[in-house]
């Protein structure tokens, strides 16, 4: 298990009904929020550049929030909130396990972002929304270059 977990854009813009990623993403996103405990589980929610701070972001209906670690990004990599960066050197985290949407954007951007800072990162596929498999084809060998676990299958 890593220091903490980053639960990534599982809000209603990308996740819920009439939306691509298949039920089951919420239920293996929930499974693992449970597996950690409630203060070192980290929510990112993304902010498009045109849209007024005053409006809260809505997470995805059903989504288990367990803490009051919520951060907001306008770039796709979770590491452009310095308010993030900032938690997270203050916390000593070393290793930070991610999932949410999408493999091949946000979450991709920030696993990166966060091997290339030095943190060890793993990502479990089956808490990872990936809309376009093939292209995730080209991100898992990115992720292998740069040192990024991998772990079960994605759904």
């Amino acid at each position: 298990m890593a220091d903490y977990l980053l639960v990534i854009d599982m809000q209603t813009d990308y996740v819920g009904e009439k939306k691509d990623y298949p039920a089951s993403l919420l239920t293996a996103v929930n499974t693992k929020i449970s597996a950690y405990p409630k203060d070192h589980v980290i929510y990112v929610v993304n902010r498009f550049f045109w849209e007024l701070n005053s409006k809260p972001k809505t997470f995805a209906e059903g989504l288990s929030v367990v803490s009051d670690h919520i951060f907001e990004k306008r770039r796709a990599s979770c590491l452009t909130s310095p308010v993030l960066r900032d938690f997270l050197e203050n916390c000593g985290a070393q290793s930070l396990e991610v999932i949410g949407v999408d493999g091949n954007g946000c979450i991709k951007a920030s696993v990166l972002a966060l091997a290339q800072k030095g943190y060890q990162v793993t990502a479990d596929l089956k808490e990872i929304g990936i809309l376009n498999q093939k292209r995730f084809e080209k991100t898992l060998t990115q992720w292998q270059a740069a040192g990024i676990i991998t772990k079960g299958e994605q759904s």
